[in-house]
């Protein structure tokens, strides 16, 4: 049987030799993943979850996403470091979500001290869907008018899949030939972001000016997307074999940091220059007293930390929803040009707080469930309530302050095409599909604002089965994937 994909018309046969090629090629390369969290299946690497093929991209919606991203690093520092905005925006978050209670209080403690580390180190990644205004359109017929970039996400902690992603390109222009497909190099671009994330940190490294010290990873004991991680601090030795990158858990510096008289971080001897957090973005990673105490060493340290708490916190989707008020970000920008640029990216997002604007977005959301997303402030995939769950969730908790820990936000319907998706255990045929596009940025600002470094720093994409709600990679709802810019 012949399928057909973009132009591509190959027998079952030859596409299961161009997977047996890519899977083959991932494991040569570390495009890969940990089977398992606990020995023995820790020690054991498999493929990691890919497209055979490229998706498509519009080109005049990866340039949007691109060319915005220095806007939106500034904009999110400034956002981290406005506090009556911050206080404003978790006053009532905070009195029904422990997690974010916990980063509010050490970002408190951070502030009563007196901030010893004005430099603060962003490694983002902004999350937009193409949303298609004409549900019935697909990439083989699809109008460009019809299409828009809608932001998902901006996450500001363990911003992942740089390291993979910076490999599968290849792995696409490989799949792409062998199945005769021709295509441009600007259609299939090299694309570097663990080289730019890596820089971001050599940076950081080097403004704190102490060539001894060292960075240190904050990581958890298991990690199965440790090849990821790993890329980040490889790319580090190759600009500065001299800087030492170590790894350590919140455990670690609890038990073992120690602060001198100068605020000087110390775990197990060595003096810390930049604080990098793969872990610490979801209630799980702080299972004891212990883990918090240690987020707040790092945070009362000189330390350069990425990302800071306020970073942290200026990630949360309440900000996400906040700022998408009407002049909210005319508080943190001048340009009108950049704000309408921003803002067309925006979906509508509606406070779910106790009082009459929130009671209508509780009505909206139990009237039409279909569409919206309900989002508490959690990173990490697997969260979001969707469909009956909503009008489940909203109708329980309509009188209660539970409802404060959430957003509502319009749901999007996002350009469907197909592709084949391989991962262990899921059948591998051609199926529908839609894509999340990534865009990274490595951001350096200080407390009063001065901007040392503001860049974009290449891109992402994973990609899921339609239908599909959630789109975590290693949550496992989605694959790696990369841009076939059209």
């Amino acid at each position: 049987m012949a399928t057909s994909l973009r132009g591509i018309h190959l027998p079952d046969e030859r596409i299961r030799e161009i997977l047996d090629a890519a899977k083959e090629w991932c494991l040569s390369n570390g495009v890969g993943v940990k089977c398992g969290y606990d020995e023995p299946e820790s020690s054991k690497v498999s493929c990691a979850p890919i497209a055979l093929f490229p998706s498509v991209v519009p080109s005049s919606i990866i340039n949007v996403a691109k060319s915005t991203m220095p806007h939106f690093n500034r904009l999110m520092h400034r956002v981290a470091m406005d506090h009556s905005f911050l206080e404003e925006s978790f006053k009532n978050v905070i009195q029904v979500d422990e997690f974010m209670l916990n980063l509010w209080n050490i970002y408190l403690r951070v502030r009563d001290n007196g901030i010893k580390q004005p430099l603060m180190l962003g490694l983002f990644r902004n999350d937009f869907m193409i949303n298609c205004r004409i549900s019935e359109e697909t990439i083989e017929k699809y109008n460009p008018d019809n299409l828009q970039l809608k932001q998902i996400e901006f996450n500001t902690i363990a911003s992942s899949f740089a390291g993979l992603t910076q490999k599968i390109g290849d792995m696409h222009r490989m799949t792409l030939g062998m199945a005769g497909k021709a295509f441009t190099r600007d259609q299939a671009p090299t694309n570097l972001p663990a080289s730019a994330l890596a820089s971001g940190l050599v940076r950081a490294w080097d403004l704190y000016d102490n060539p001894k010290a060292v960075i240190v990873f904050i990581v958890s004991n298991f990690e199965r997307n440790v090849l990821d991680q790993r890329a980040l601090e490889f790319g580090v030795y190759k600009r500065n074999p001299q800087i030492r990158v170590l790894r350590k858990t919140m455990l670690d510096v609890e038990e073992r940091g120690s602060l001198d008289e100068e605020s000087r971080l110390f775990v197990d001897g060595d003096e810390v220059a930049v604080l990098y957090l793969r872990h610490g973005y979801t209630v799980d990673n702080y299972p004891s007293q212990k883990e918090w105490d240690g987020r707040l060493k790092m945070e009362l340290s000189r330390a350069i930390k990425c990302p800071s708490v306020q970073y942290q916190l200026a990630g949360a989707k309440k900000i996400q929803q906040e700022l998408a008020r009407p002049g909210a970000l005319e508080r943190f920008i001048d340009d009108p040009n950049i704000i309408k640029e921003l803002r067309a990216t925006f979906a509508d997002q509606y406070s779910l707080d106790l009082g009459p604007e929130g009671d209508q977005a509780v009505a909206l959301g139990i009237a039409s469930p279909d569409k919206f997303v309900l989002k508490p402030q959690r990173e990490g995939g697997g969260h979001n309530l969707y469909g009956e769950s909503i009008v489940k969730f909203l109708t329980e908790h309509k009188e209660s302050k539970e409802r404060n820990a959430y957003i509502l936000m319009e749901r999007i319907f996002p350009m469907q095409q197909q592709n084949y998706l391989f991962k262990e255990g899921v059948p591998f045929c051609l199926s529908n599909v839609v894509s999340e596009l990534g865009i990274y940025g490595v951001y350096i600002g200080s407390s009063d604002l001065e901007e040392l470094e503001n860049k974009e720093g290449g891109h992402m994409m994973r990609t899921k089965i339609a239908g599909t709600d959630e789109g975590g990679i290693v949550a496992g709802f989605a694959v790696l994937d990369t841009p076939l810019i059209g």
